[in-house]
C-alpha cells in the first residue's frame, strides 16, 4: 500500500493529468485508445473513491491505532469485500457518527458514488455494442443490471469531462467529509 502523503501526491498529479486530457484532442485517437483513456481514469478514480471510505472505517474503528494497517490489510482489502460492500458498511456506519452535518453529506456522497460506479463497471463488466461504422469517440456499452434489466452507457468526449470533473469533485467532497468525521 502507498503512504498517506504518496497517496495524496498521486491523486493531484491524477488529477493534473485529468484535467490535460481533458484538454486532449481525443479525435486524433484511435478508438482503442480513447477506451483505454477512459477505462483507465475511471478505474483510478474508483480505487481512490474506496480507499477514502476505507479510510472512513479505519478512522472511525481503530483511530490512530497500531493494528489500524493489520486491520485495513486483513480485513478492508481482503479479496471478496468488494466496493459496494464498503458503501454498505459506510452507510451502515452514518448514525454513529456524532457529526450530524458530516453524516449527512456523506449519506448524499455515498449515492453519487454508486451512481459513479455506473460507468466504472459498464467498463469493467460490460458489453461493447458499438458499431464499427459508428463514431469512434463514442463507446458504447451494455450492461446488464443486478436486477436483470439491460442498460446502455454511451460515452462521448464531452460526457467523459463530465464525469471525470464531477468524479474529482466527488473525491473532494469525500476527502472534506473524512476530514470533518475524524474531528
Amino acid at each position: 500500500m502507498i503512504r498517506t502523503n504518496q497517496r495524496v501526491e498521486r491523486v493531484a498529479k491524477s488529477a493534473l493529468l485529468t484535467r490535460a486530457l481533458i484538454h486532449m484532442n481525443y479525435r486524433k485517437l484511435s478508438r482503442e485508445d480513447f477506451d483505454a483513456i477512459v477505462t483507465g481514469e475511471l478505474t483510478h478514480y474508483a480505487l481512490w473513491l474506496e480507499d477514502e471510505l476505507i479510510g472512513i472505517i479505519s478512522d472511525y474503528f481503530l483511530g490512530s491505532s497500531e493494528k489500524r494497517r493489520d486491520f485495513t490489510r486483513l480485513l478492508l482489502r481482503r479479496d471478496g469485500l468488494t466496493f459496494q460492500n464498503k458503501i454498505e458498511i459506510v452507510r451502515a456506519m452514518l448514525p454513529l457518527f456524532t457529526n450530524s452535518e458530516a453524516s449527512s453529506d456523506l449519506k448524499k456522497i455515498l449515492t453519487k458514488i454508486e451512481n459513479f460506479k455506473v460507468f466504472r463497471n459498464a467498463l469493467a463488466h460490460g458489453l461493447d455494442i458499438q458499431s464499427s461504422t459508428a463514431d469512434k469517440m463514442s463507446l458504447r456499452i451494455e450492461v446488464v443490471t443486478r436486477s436483470g434489466k439491460e442498460k446502455t452507457v454511451e460515452i462521448t468526449p464531452a460526457s467523459h469531462q463530465r464525469i471525470m470533473n464531477n468524479t474529482e469533485n466527488l473525491l473532494e467532497q469525500l476527502q472534506k467529509v473524512r476530514k470533518a468525521l475524524k474531528r
